[in-house]
């Protein structure tokens, strides 16, 4: 729709916000109208403006209440707004997704955070636009999977805390065995930092957990990683980060551990 397009392709911030006012307003107003500004929506996801990315994660989160439905199409774009290097978009879609967890498409998001854990050879060799993004500063930017990685080890501590359910039912999915592999990614600190804080809380709260990962690592780097979670990766060496890479950890079956 034209004003989903405006906001798309507008430069003036003043423009954008307009535009995303009557998006909203249409959804709020007018039953005919609220699949097709949720659509719209939905499309603005993949803009290449980051605010743009913004505005529709947040006014998505307000239409998704009106229509009362997911659609499975809304999954891929919203996971992939993880590899922003912008916090504010970042914010906007961990708060989407955490909204999402309502829908029917759970399932779906729970599988791809646990994916987005251990990014593909491919998807690491490929070299992304954003890279050249010129609204990024001029540092040594990680991979866009790398910054998808950390922000879903981020999220799945997050849903883990909020839901007993969903904390098994991401353990059953092999989250355990991700999680490391992001705790053993030495390109991104962030990975093996939010990857160590989310593990800790399964390890403490799961004792078949606990077990296996005791197993995979090893007395001395598990007891490190017992010691202080959170700044792990600047203590370990080379040759454990390749022990968390590397890891075989399987949890299959119901996880005892919950009340």
């Amino acid at each position: 729709m034209a004003v989903a397009e405006c906001l798309a392709r507008s430069k003036s911030e003043e423009t954008q916000d307009a535009a995303r006012m009557l998006l909203q307003m249409l959804a709020e107003g007018n039953p005919k109208f609220q699949v097709q500004v949720y659509k719209g929506l939905i499309a603005l996801l993949s803009s290449s403006s980051p605010k743009a990315q913004q505005m529709a994660a947040q006014t998505l989160r307000i239409v998704q209440k009106i229509v009362g439905h997911a659609i499975p199409s809304i999954v891929e774009p919203v996971i992939s707004l993880l590899k922003s290097y912008h916090l504010e978009v970042q914010y906007e879609a961990i708060e989407l997704i955490k909204d999402l967890m309502d829908f029917e498409v759970q399932e779906s998001l729970l599988k791809s955070l646990v994916s987005a854990l251990a990014p593909t050879k491919d998807e690491i060799r490929k070299q992304p636009e954003i890279l050249d993004d010129p609204n990024v500063p001029e540092l040594k930017r990680p991979l866009p999977v790398y910054v998808q990685q950390a922000a879903a080890a981020k999220l799945i501590g997050i849903l883990s805390h909020e839901s007993n359910k969903m904390c098994e039912r991401l353990v059953q999915l092999k989250c355990v065995h991700n999680l490391m592999i992001a705790m053993g990614n030495e390109s991104h600190a962030d990975s093996q930092r939010q990857g160590s804080i989310t593990l800790e809380y399964l390890v403490r709260t799961f004792p078949i957990v606990d077990e296996n990962v005791n197993e995979a690592m090893g007395d001395n780097l598990y007891h490190m990683f017992l010691k202080n979670p959170e700044s792990l990766y600047m203590t370990m060496n080379a040759v454990q980060a390749d022990v968390l890479r590397s890891n075989k950890v399987n949890i299959p079956g119901i996880v005892d551990g919950l009340d």
